[in-house]
């Protein structure tokens, strides 16, 4: 009992740890997208190029150190166990990611201004290639410029709301993987033959 104990301090650390370098990376992740978001020059390539940087690379770094989890634990979980280290994890990431990225944005708002200033540009011409009304184009436009005007608003209240959605997301993210990753650990193991075995037992007598 004492070590399961410990294995479990242990794990419970280590995602701990796991949390604030994963939130680390998503708040750097998310100040990349935003330089590329700025300079890019066409609005599709920008969108992959978000998407596989926020979503594709974090989640590859959130599997690998799941997966590092389970063997720190003796390579088997229980999906109770498994849901709730992931979720310590993910719920870390979350506060510090949102938390830093607001902050960030806050503190220097010329760089999402500029990013969201190009998105506007790169959309514009989208639609027009595409023949979109007007009035889409203008109502896409003034979605854009009404997050643009709230950078330099942003209140305690609305950035704790924005650490609640993320939560939420992360719960159902850290019920996927826990899905995807619980092993349960056998509960009978076949015993190996002895020389006290009776004669019957003893497939050679």
């Amino acid at each position: 009992m004492d070590q399961l104990t410990d294995n479990a301090a242990q794990v419970k650390k280590k995602a701990i740890m796991y949390g604030v370098i994963l939130g680390v990376i998503s708040f750097v992740l998310s100040i990349v997208s935003l330089y590329i978001s700025k300079s890019a020059t066409s609005l599709i390539t920008s969108s992959i190029a978000s998407v596989f940087i926020n979503y594709v690379v974090f989640l590859i770094i959130a599997v690998f150190m799941v997966i590092n989890l389970r063997k720190i634990n003796g390579g088997y979980w229980d999906f109770p166990s498994a849901l709730k280290t992931i979720f310590i994890m993910l719920a870390i990431t979350a506060a510090i990611g949102t938390i830093g990225i607001a902050l960030f944005n806050v503190a220097n708002p010329t760089l999402q201004e500029e990013a969201i200033d190009n998105t506007i540009n790169l959309t514009i011409e989208t639609l027009e290639s595409t023949g979109a009304p007007d009035d889409q184009i203008d109502t896409t436009v003034e979605m854009l410029e009404q997050q643009k005007s709230a950078l330099g608003s942003l209140s305690i209240g609305q950035i704790l709301k924005g650490l609640m959605v993320s939560l939420l997301l992360y719960f159902v993210l850290s019920l996927i993987l826990a899905a995807i990753f619980k092993k349960e650990k056998p509960i009978f193991n076949n015993p190996a033959p002895s020389d006290d075995a009776h004669p019957w037992q003893n497939e050679n007598s």
